[in-house]
């Protein structure tokens, strides 16, 4: 389906609005941003969600699927996702080839879209989207369940591990154990996998 810039104009304030205050969320609870890249709003593209990188102008976009086009929960989920990776993108303007993420890092992006879901839609919502992870993307719901454990055992622990290591796609398992974190031996190594 396509949309006209005049359609979806509108709709484009609103989302950048709401991106900006999760952005703030994101880094009250997260740490701050750690870039090289200028972020520069929010787009829509025929594509899954995921961040839209200009090399050229080292600038970087958020792009939101078609699907988050006036769905709010939709485009909740994708921009809580997307912003946790803004936070510390895995490619560098230098390299801007495709990264491989590790676990702890889409494991924060996933807990971070939960719960939004869920302050935003209530609980109902957020187990749906919960079952929905468990069907059609269980490689996210490890995810999630490991950075759960890593804030189970304390809440400010992405905070620590992002001071350990700013892009938290670079930890190293060693580094996770460093930090003295109480976790199940098989969480430190979960963490640092490759996702």
């Amino acid at each position: 389906m396509r949309f006209s810039y005049e359609e979806l104009y509108p709709y484009l304030k609103e989302c950048q609005s709401r991106a900006d205050e999760l952005i703030g969320l994101a880094m009250e609870m997260f740490g701050p941003m750690t870039s090289d890249w200028v972020y520069d709003g929010v787009i829509f593209l025929d594509h899954p969600p995921h961040l839209h990188y200009w090399p050229e102008s080292r600038t970087v976009q958020i792009a939101l699927s078609h699907k988050a086009i006036n769905d709010d929960a939709q485009r909740d989920f994708q921009l809580a996702h997307e912003i946790c990776h803004l936070l510390y993108p895995s490619v560098s303007p230098e390299n801007p080839s495709e990264p491989a993420t590790n676990v702890i890092n889409e494991g924060i992006s996933t807990y971070f879209s939960v719960l939004v879901i869920n302050a935003a839609y209530g609980e109902d919502m957020s187990n749906a989207v919960m079952e929905s992870l468990a069907i059609h993307t269980p490689r996210y719901l490890f995810a999630l369940k490991q950075v759960m454990a890593l804030l189970r055992a304390d809440r400010d622990a992405v905070k620590k591990v992002r001071e350990a290591q700013p892009m938290v796609n670079e930890i190293t398992e060693g580094e996770l154990r460093a930090l003295g974190l109480s976790l199940p031996e098989e969480t430190y190594s979960a963490l640092a996998e490759a996702f």
